[in-house]
Formats: C-alpha cells, structure tokens, sequence
C-alpha cells in the first residue's frame, strides 16, 4: 500500500513538473519584455550552433511567415518570434523546458504571464520543401492561439 502511493507520489510530481516548468522558464524571466502584453502568444525557433541549409530554410520561413503574417500583433506585443541556439548553454533552461533535442518550432500560448498552452510544430520537417504549405501551417497554428 505504501508503495503505491509512493509510486502515485512520483507520477504525479512528475506530471506537474511537465506542465510547470515551461511557466517557470518564462516567469523567470525568459523572453520578458518591457511593457509586453500579459496575454500574447511566443514562436520560438530552436536550432543548433551550426545550421545546415534545411535549418536555415526552416528558421528563414518561419521567421518570415510570422513576422509579415502578424506585423500589427508584433508591432502591438501581443505576438514575439525569437530564434534559440538549443546547444548555447545559457539557453538550457528553455530547451529543457520545451523538450527540445533538435531543431524545432514551439508556438506557446501566455494568459496573464504565464505558458498555458504550446505546440511543437513537428510538421515543418515535411513542409519544408514547400513554402506555401510551410507558411500557412505555421500562421494557422499561431492564429489558434490569437482568439
């Protein structure tokens, strides 16, 4: 009896550490920008210290699809892209946080300064190759978090 509740113990620090550690990266001051907004959504694109010519195009794209797709939101605070060295040390907090291993695009959804919600865009590797696909999948899934 006492194990399983050792065990539940366990599972259930676990999973709020899952959930929670992503809003402590941020709370902590990660991305804090003066007079940005409580409510607003982060992309954020993680690549290693040295790009190959995929990772370059994906980070270009995807920089691109937000920046012209959301410059009013940009310009407003409500949305911020930020490119991320995952492999730079200072950095390991939110790689952790994110579950970061490799390239990836991480759209994160903040109520009230806090991470309530994000997605790993794991499908930019198959759309890479077009551009169009690329940048509506990418606007799509920040518009999600927009309403």
């Amino acid at each position: 009896m006492k194990r399983d509740s050792i065990a539940l113990l366990v599972l259930g620090i676990v999973a709020f550490c899952a959930f929670v550690l992503p809003q402590a990266v941020l709370a902590a001051g990660a991305f804090a920008e003066a007079g940005a907004p409580a409510d607003r959504v982060m992309v954020m694109y993680f690549h290693r210290t040295k790009r190959c010519p995929t990772c370059l195009k994906m980070g270009g794209y995807s920089e691109e699809a937000v920046k012209t797709g959301f410059a009013q939101q940009i310009n407003d605070g409500e949305v911020a892209f930020h490119c991320i060295d995952f492999q730079d040390e200072k950095n390991a907090a939110l790689t952790k946080g994110y579950k970061v291993s490799g390239p990836a695009l991480i759209v994160t959804h903040v109520v009230g300064n806090k991470v309530v919600g994000y997605k790993n865009l794991t499908e930019i590797w198959a759309k890479v190759r077009d551009k169009a696909a690329f940048t509506e999948y990418v606007r799509s899934n920040v518009q999600e978090y927009l309403k």
